[in-house]
């Protein structure tokens, strides 16, 4: 009977341990449970539990880097949407023999006025005479520019290339009144355009055709 007995007790004992450790092994959560990968071998393998416990111990760290991956592509979009600049138009635009002539521009500077004249040649090479004048009183008297040619800078003389264009070359005019706007010009020519450079508020100048024209 003592035999039996601790035969019994013994057997009490282990079932007890097998219960212990299967909860230990199972549901402590403390463990690390390796799964092995069907594509790999002994060396892929993943650790569920560590990868769970650590999401879990961060649980903001997922959305703050969404976040944060969000806020860059929002800051990436934007800077890249920038409108581009847009272009202005040329307000007087002539023919003159193959060339064809704009005036892009205007500066004021004590008594003289510049006007920036592009140019854009025809399938000739040849010079291009400058007709352009100012109107200088109200009985129509005709005033030349200071610049006596065209200059272009290929050739140093008034003879242009053919099929080239010339930017902002340089024509300047003596004003007697530099102070009195709007001045009116002429391109002269057979096209004989008037067009007018008026003085804004904040003393920047505007090339157009005169308000009747047209």
């Amino acid at each position: 009977m003592n035999l039996k007995n601790i035969l019994i007790t013994l057997s009490i004992i282990a079932g007890l341990l097998v219960i212990i450790t299967f909860y230990v092994v199972f549901y402590s959560g403390g463990g690390t449970y390796v799964v092995s990968s069907i594509l790999g071998g002994p060396n892929a393998e993943i650790f569920a539990s560590s990868s769970t416990n650590t999401a879990s111990a961060m649980p903001g760290a997922a959305s703050s880097t969404a976040s944060s991956t969000l806020a860059l592509a929002s800051s990436s979009g934007s800077s890249t949407l920038s409108p581009a600049p847009s272009s202005s138009v040329p307000a007087v635009t002539w023919t003159q023999g193959n060339e064809t002539l704009s005036v892009t521009g205007a500066a004021l500077s004590g008594s003289q006025l510049t006007l920036n004249v592009q140019v854009t040649m025809g399938s000739a090479t040849e010079c291009v005479p400058l007709t352009l004048r100012l109107i200088a009183d109200e009985q129509g008297d005709l005033s030349p520019p200071i610049t006596p040619q065209f200059t272009f800078p290929d050739s140093g003389t008034c003879n242009g290339t053919a099929g080239e264009t010339y930017s902002a070359q340089p024509i300047v005019f003596s004003l007697a009144n530099p102070g009195t706007f709007p001045v009116v010009f002429t391109t002269g020519g057979n096209a004989n355009i008037l067009f007018e450079v008026d003085q804004n508020p904040d003393g920047s100048l505007t090339v157009q055709l005169p308000p009747n024209a047209g």
